[in-house]
């Protein structure tokens, strides 16, 4: 026999009544269920009546293992079983003993036992994450409260505060006898290193780190700090930093890189970064390291790009596929690309490509080797004497130049993936998006025509304005109300062009495409290190 809810359904209402029911086979065999009795509407029993009705049939029926004595009160029931876990698992990884020793080791004095308010932080972290004052006052309600070498510790808040003060102290000794002893008992692989940052925002103003800066938790109006974390590639943290919150992601990787070397002896690794750490400072920053690298790249924002996705077969019939994804290599000259982007802001046509003056320019271009004396006034002059007129041109062919010089003679490795159903999607919510801001841009240009220009422009304002490219307004001036608009049909079909892709470089040569993207695949580790960080850790709110 078991009790169960049983629901009926009258007059298009429901209604849910407490049965005992019990199973049993049919003259078929069929396992099958029948109703014993009803108790009653289940909206007319409350906790208390339930408790009484069990308490009533263990007394009825003398069940006495399921009954208390006379002679017992409960006095308290502490809660356990999780924290329990939790203390296992804290105490089979010996991270007692490697607090309580590098807590030591810092300081000749320490009047407190540091390392049990930590492990109490930290179970109450995975069981119940509370603030500091709340978890001093929780630690009454649990197990805490009667283990040995717990109870008697003092529950004053200050007390948790001031064990955070040691540990800071003692955060990069920690951190290391971690690594070492994860290493040991886990094999943990550095061959592949992964980096990643996150932000945390701030109610109130005393933190010295926090500042304005680009937000992930979509709270812009709050200062914050940015938190970095370097994980194996299983997925264990090896590192964490903390950074002021307007730090740029690329700033904080020269830092990592020294540490990984210096404090941790990682003598071999790949460096994976995200889109954000890419800089040329990194990049040889890494190599002066002896690491090699794997790093993604903003598409949009790299001029290299744009020649490449200029070849109409880049995902076509020479592409690879790999788990659902379209896969291209390009190794790209410096040179090549230098000549390319000339022509493009000359905006040399195919004729003048024949040209005497044309021919010399690529060919100094071509000359240029790492040791090369060629400067940039003298690429200027040049330009003169070749024929180019405009200042302007000449100036930014120097910055270009500038900008490669030393890199001349470097190929760049590129591998270009495509999902193409993420690049269906993002075609199909762009032009969701589009249609219903023409619409109401359609209702501007039908309505009052004053100050029609700003309110245009208002329209695209904050998540908007990635949109406003694909739109031009026509029929005025600078000075004066547009008339009408139109699409930009050179900027959606370059949107197109990136839509499902993303792109990765790397220093390794040797290692096939499908390989340079899944082990950049496995970023996600750190990504997930930092949902369980905000969402099982539950470091907000930070006050």
């Amino acid at each position: 026999m078991f009790p169960r809810v049983k629901k009926t359904n009258r007059k298009d209402r429901s209604y849910e009544y407490l049965v005992i029911s019990e199973s049993f086979r049919d003259s078929k065999g069929r396992s099958t269920t029948k109703d014993l009795a009803s108790l009653g509407n289940v909206d007319h029993f409350s906790k208390t009546s339930i408790k009484n009705l069990i308490d009533g049939l263990i007394r009825l029926f003398e069940i006495e293992e399921y009954g208390l004595s006379d002679q017992v009160e409960i006095l308290c029931s502490l809660e356990h079983g999780s924290i329990l876990l939790w203390r296992s698992l804290w105490q089979r990884l010996k991270l007692d003993q490697i607090v309580d020793q590098n807590v030591k080791r810092g300081t000749s004095r320490v009047s407190m036992d540091v390392a049990k308010y930590v492990e109490m932080m930290v179970v109450n972290r995975c069981v119940n994450p509370l603030s500091k004052l709340a978890t001093s006052r929780w630690m009454d309600t649990t197990c805490y409260a009667a283990l040995e070498g717990y109870a008697e510790l003092s529950r004053e808040v200050e007390y948790f505060y001031r064990s955070m003060d040691y540990l800071l102290k003692a955060k990069e000794r920690i951190e290391k006898a971690i690594y070492e002893h994860l290493r040991n008992l886990f094999s943990v692989n550095v061959r592949l290193t992964f980096y990643d940052i996150t932000s945390t925002f701030f109610y109130g103003g005393s933190c010295p780190l926090a500042d304005n800066g680009f937000s992930r938790d979509m709270r812009p109006d709050k200062k914050q700090v940015v938190i970095g974390v370097v994980t194996s590639y299983e997925g264990y943290p090896l590192k964490h930093y903390v950074f002021q919150g307007n730090r740029q992601d690329q700033s904080t990787v020269s830092e990592v890189v020294r540490d990984l070397r210096r404090e941790y002896g990682i003598e071999q690794t790949i460096f994976v970064g995200d889109r954000g750490m890419i800089s040329r400072l990194n990049l040889d920053q890494l190599q002066t390291n002896g690491y090699d690298y794997i790093m993604g790249v903003k598409a949009r924002q790299d001029e290299m790009m744009s020649m490449v996705l200029e070849d109409a077969d880049l995902f076509g019939a020479e592409a690879m596929e790999w788990r659902g994804l379209q896969i291209a290599e390009r190794r790209i000259e410096v040179k090549d690309f230098l000549i390319w982007k000339i022509a493009l802001i000359l905006e040399i046509d195919q004729d003048q490509r024949r040209s005497g003056w044309w021919s010399g320019l690529c060919e100094i271009i071509k000359a240029a080797d790492k040791g090369s004396e060629l400067s940039v006034s003298d690429l200027r002059e040049e330009l003169g004497q070749l024929g180019v007129r405009d200042r302007k041109k000449r100036q930014k062919i120097g910055r270009l130049m500038s900008k490669y010089r030393g890199r001349y003679e470097e190929t760049i490795r590129l591998v270009c993936a495509r999902n193409p159903k993420r690049a269906e999607l993002s075609e199909r919510q762009r032009t969701e998006k589009l249609q219903k801001l023409t619409k109401q841009i359609e209702d501007l240009f039908n309505g009052k025509r004053e100050n029609l220009l700003v309110r245009l422009e208002k329209l695209f304002e904050e998540h908007k304005r990635r949109y406003r490219r694909f739109f031009r307004w026509t029929g005025g001036k600078m000075e004066k109300e547009p008339t009408g608009y139109e699409m930009d049909g050179k900027a959606l079909a370059e949107a197109k062009l990136y839509d499902g892709v993303f792109v990765l470089t790397t220093s390794r040569q040797d290692l096939p495409p499908e390989k340079v993207v899944a082990s950049y695949k496995n970023l996600q580790e750190v990504e997930t290190l930092f949902h369980d960080l905000k969402h099982f850790v539950d470091i907000h709110p930070v006050r």
